[in-house]
């Protein structure tokens, strides 16, 4: 058997994109339905503003391991998988804050963010998914088997 080089195989497009945008799909929707949870069981300021600390906080740790074992199970040498980690901790440390932002928006006024917020989001998820694309990488799939491949034969 013939050792190939990890970069031989052909890359999962399809798979690359549906990871980055799913790898993360059920805390954001927890971040919009606790502060309504929050609001019935406790109605107090105080403990949405509590969330608004304590959730992306956990949430952070919670996305770091999930990513991490997506990173673990990529097709990529191990310094390209440190790279993915960095671009990890970076993309999550910026949704720490657009979580707390979201969470706080249930305490706001009306109209409190207005369109210089929603740039300020705009860049947000720009810088974000950027480093996200690059720690979702799932890397080159593996070749077939030489029994497999129909050039073989």
């Amino acid at each position: 058997m013939t050792d190939q080089p990890a970069n031989v195989g052909q890359i999962d497009f399809a798979g690359w994109l549906v990871r980055l945008l799913t790898w993360d799909g059920a805390l954001p929707v927890c971040i919009l339905v606790v502060p309504s949870i929050i609001e019935r069981i406790v109605p107090n300021r105080g403990a949405i503003e509590f969330a608004a600390v304590a959730l992306p906080i956990l949430f952070f740790f919670v996305r770091i391991v999930t990513g991490c074992r997506h990173i673990d199970a990529n097709n990529c040498s191990r310094a390209f998988q440190r790279v993915q980690v960095w671009a990890l901790v970076l993309a999550v440390f910026i949704l720490v804050f657009f979580d707390a932002i979201m969470i706080l928006s249930h305490v706001m006024p009306k109209g409190a963010l207005g369109r210089g917020d929603l740039v300020i989001f705009a860049v947000m998820l720009s810088v974000y998914f950027v480093p996200m694309a690059v720690a979702m990488y799932p890397g080159r799939a593996h070749p077939l088997p030489e029994v497999f491949r129909p050039e073989s034969g």
